[in-house]
């Protein structure tokens, strides 16, 4: 048996993918030579914790977790527009359109609803 046995309901893959984007982050913040703009750092800490957090099964299954899914896409395309990385016009679209998703995902959790929601199930 292994010294380390993971809490029940925590998967382990996604704590793999968790350490995985960890160890790309570092490397890539180990390559630059130049200072990391505080919207950047502020997206990759963001994506940690979002990944992190993905790793256990009742955050996964608690309703108001696709909400809550739509803010950090927002976030992270509102960070990718303040950061000035790649076109600001296509940050700032992605950025819209996820707000768009934040009030819909809004109305569901409230009135219990999947509108608008790809279900591949």
């Amino acid at each position: 048996m292994p010294s380390t046995v993971l809490p029940a309901g925590v998967s382990r893959w996604r704590l793999a993918v968790f350490a995985v984007v960890a160890v790309v982050l570092a490397g890539l913040l180990s390559l630059t030579d130049e200072p990391v703009s505080p919207a950047l750092a502020a997206m990759g800490l963001l994506t940690l914790v979002y990944i992190a957090s993905t790793a256990v099964d009742a955050v996964r299954e608690h309703p108001a977790f696709p909400l809550a899914s739509a803010v950090y896409t927002t976030l992270l395309f509102a960070g990718g527009y303040a950061s000035g990385a790649l076109s600001n016009l296509l940050w700032g679209v992605l950025a819209v359109l996820s707000a768009v998703g934040v009030v819909v995902e809004a109305y569901n959790y409230r009135h219990g609803t999947s509108y608008l929601r790809l279900d591949f199930e």
